[in-house]
């Protein structure tokens, strides 16, 4: 026996729901203002669009839920979508709902798609509407915003598949049709992962340097008998003995390494390339030279100057063969210049120095990704998971490879 109530009359909920209207969309649109101000602060980068369900939607699904085993509880009168360029962006967007409001609900659509499923990925929160009591209540509305976090590239997706998938019937989809759409949304998510991959990279060589790094990269060079000389402005033998002798190798050191630091979390890479330069000018030890090297081949890579890049990547792996981080960024180079086999010596190598790098075993996996090896990729990535569970990144790319496996069976 079917204990739902029976649908309402369609010309009744039609004269309720155009009386309640406006009422809705100013609240939707105070709210929505509310938002943008509260990113801005925060300075994201993102796109808000805002809408009141028509009545005909409204109706629509009132009755498919009728029709169906569903609750018929609604919750998308009220949509937003918020939209941003990077996967991290929308984390930190959450956060922030999370913080200033009353969430309901969270749930991430897509995470649990088969390989034969080709849903949009998309994360939706329910917040509730204060004072909601004094609105006009909509039948079966439960009174909350619903807002979708979406990348640029999930949101694209979601408006091409409402077009071919949504409007149309599934039964015009043949399972061609389905493996190729499936891969097509992999790609999107993969394309997703790569764009945060490199933005990662670039924040990293760009962010400037925590205080307790700068006085260990000084430390480093504190000891190092050194004569600092500009070759631009000494032009003789008297000149060098006389400033070689007024300087204080520490405070010189010190606070060219500090200027070299500085030019480069501000993104003057061309001055920090010089200044790192002028530090190796004067033949420091070989693990000093190995530090300098890494951090100028990064600011190489930077300019995008990858053959000068891997040049000092690789001299600084010269004098230290245990600098990981001149090997990673070694192998991300190389995975630039497609060139996959180099890439992967490096990553293997410096994970032999240290096994306990979840962002290598990340890289590597993506460079397998790339060379359609799809069970190493699949190793890599439950290694990082496996030390670092909650790193998102990865885990969309585990899920983007165990669908490639399945439809190769």
């Amino acid at each position: 026996m079917n204990n739902k109530p029976k649908i309402p009359d369609r010309k009744k909920l039609l004269i309720q729901y155009g009386k309640i209207f406006n009422t809705y969309h100013s609240h939707l649109v105070h709210f929505t203002q509310q938002l943008q101000n509260l990113l801005s602060e925060n300075k994201l980068n993102f796109t808000i669009k805002h809408r009141v369900k028509t009545f005909e939607g409204y109706f629509e699904k009132l009755v498919r839920l009728h029709n169906s085993n569903d609750p018929v509880i609604l919750t998308d009168i009220l949509g937003i979508r918020i939209i941003c360029p990077f996967l991290e962006d929308i984390d930190r967007v959450k956060q922030i709902l999370i913080s200033n409001f009353s969430v309901l609900e969270e749930e991430s659509k897509g995470e649990n798609h088969s390989f034969k499923e080709f849903g949009y990925d998309s994360t939706h929160l329910l917040i509730g509407i204060k004072n909601y009591s004094k609105l006009a209540e909509l039948p079966y509305f439960q009174g909350v915003f619903e807002i979708q976090l979406r990348t640029i590239l999930q949101d694209a997706w979601a408006e091409v598949e409402h077009e071919l998938i949504y409007k149309a019937s599934l039964s015009v989809l043949t399972e061609p049709i389905r493996r190729k759409m499936a891969a097509l949304n992999a790609s999107l998510n993969l394309s997703d992962i790569i764009f945060q991959e490199i933005r990662d990279f670039q924040k990293e060589i760009q962010k400037r340097r925590k205080k307790r790094g700068e006085r260990l990269e000084a430390k480093l060079l504190e000891n190092e008998n050194l004569k600092m000389l500009d070759p631009l402005t000494i032009t003789n033998e008297t000149e060098r003995d006389t400033l070689t002798k007024s300087i204080k190798p520490k405070s010189q050191l010190e606070k060219l390494i500090f200027d070299a630091l500085d030019a480069h979390s501000n993104s003057d890479f061309k001055e920090a390339i010089s200044i790192y330069s002028h530090i190796l000018k004067a033949k420091p030890s070989n693990h000093v030279r190995s530090i300098i090297y890494n951090h100028r081949g990064m600011a190489y890579f930077a300019l995008s100057n990858y053959k000068l890049a891997i040049n000092d990547f690789s001299k600084a792996i010269s004098f230290n063969n245990r600098n990981i981080s001149a090997l990673n960024n070694r192998g991300l180079t190389y995975r630039i210049l497609e060139e996959y086999e180099m890439a992967i010596v490096d990553f293997s190598n410096s994970l032999e120095i240290n096994r306990y790098q979840t962002e290598t075993y990340f890289s590597r996996a993506l460079v397998y990704h790339d060379i359609e090896d799809s069970a190493k990729a699949l190793k890599d990535c439950e290694e990082a998971i496996n030390m670092k569970p909650d790193f998102k990144a990865c885990i969309r790319l585990k899920s983007i490879l165990y669908s490639k496996l399945l439809n190769q069976e």
